[in-house]
């Protein structure tokens, strides 16, 4: 009985360093969203969905972003990052605001993919698309324009003062802001195993004492940066 215990109390202790370094799982999605299927990628902005296999299709902007329109700069990346984080056939899971419909009868949304990914917000914070106020639907706008300054400081993407390759007209340069503080973002983008990880689910650069999520990953060449891409 003695050694039994002994071995379960090794097999512990074994197993401690493993829990400890276990990521944190990525955030659930919030409470009140409706499951659909990606039926169309329209555009950055804009999908089709269909919340039952017989049922209609509808049309949903996207709350709170505005990713470049068709022929300009930085439409075709923009509408590809969408496609990549809802893809056709998968489920997404939307959330509303207090106004369900634009001028234009689509349906406002906030949407995460099947892996809890926020897409309104990674839109904004990698540079894919601006924050914008759809009033009176203002749940994340302070979440979106703080990604919005990170963004701008890095200069990702539409903040470049650069074209993609697949568009060909010029954009106008922009201004490298004065630096700031940023303001708090509300809320930590999902924990992954490594950067490459993060990476690969669009997530990264985080930056000492900028973003809490530097403590998470080994800063191996002492940069003050982690997850690099």
């Amino acid at each position: 009985m003695k050694r039994s215990a002994n071995v379960s109390l090794l097999a512990l202790a074994l197993a401690a360093p493993l829990i400890m370094a276990a990521p944190v799982e990525a955030a659930a999605v919030p409470k009140g969203t409706k499951k659909a299927t990606v039926v169309k990628i329209v555009d950055g902005d804009t999908i089709d969905v269909r919340f039952t296999r017989a049922g209609p299709v509808i049309r949903v902007q996207l709350l709170e972003v505005d990713t470049p329109e068709r022929g300009k700069c930085w439409f075709n990346t923009a509408t590809k990052r969408t496609a990549a984080l809802l893809p056709v056939g998968k489920a997404t899971y939307l959330l509303a605001d207090k106004d369900p419909r634009d001028r234009y009868g689509r349906f406002l949304y906030y949407a995460w993919n099947a892996g809890s990914v926020f897409v309104n917000r990674n839109l904004v914070r990698y540079g894919y698309g601006k924050a914008v106020l759809y009033k009176t639907n203002d749940k994340y706008i302070k979440v979106l324009r703080a990604e919005q300054v990170k963004a701008q400081r890095e200069r990702l993407r539409i903040w470049s003062g650069k074209c993609d390759v697949t568009s060909t007209s010029t954009p106008r340069p922009v201004a490298s802001p004065a630096p700031s503080p940023d303001p708090p973002s509300g809320e930590n983008d999902p924990r992954f195993p490594t950067c490459g990880a993060a990476n690969d689910a669009g997530y990264g650069p985080y930056r000492r004492g900028v973003d809490s999520e530097y403590d998470w990953y080994e800063d191996r060449d002492r940069d003050g940066i982690v997850c690099e891409r």
